[in-house]
């Protein structure tokens, strides 16, 4: 089964040219290998850090879960 919260998180992250070093120190994580492993489905991520993750991406969270929002790309204003 495919890691839809993993791949939207990848994909939204290398739209944006953002890496995974990056993402991993503002996210508090010491390694990059976390980031790895959450966009594959290794790990999962916390309520509180995909809050975060939102706010790096200038994204409303609902993209994360809800595939119409994930299909239009919607930004917060």
């Amino acid at each position: 089964m495919k890691n839809n919260l993993g791949s939207r998180i990848k994909e939204l992250r290398r739209e944006r040219g953002l890496t995974q070093s990056f993402v991993a120190k503002e996210l508090g994580y010491k390694h990059s290998s976390i980031v790895s492993e959450i966009e594959s489905g290794k790990k999962s991520i916390s309520t509180e850090k995909l809050v975060k993750l939102a706010r790096i991406f200038n994204v409303d969270i609902n993209i994360f879960f809800d595939e119409k929002v994930h299909k239009t790309r919607t930004k917060i204003v």
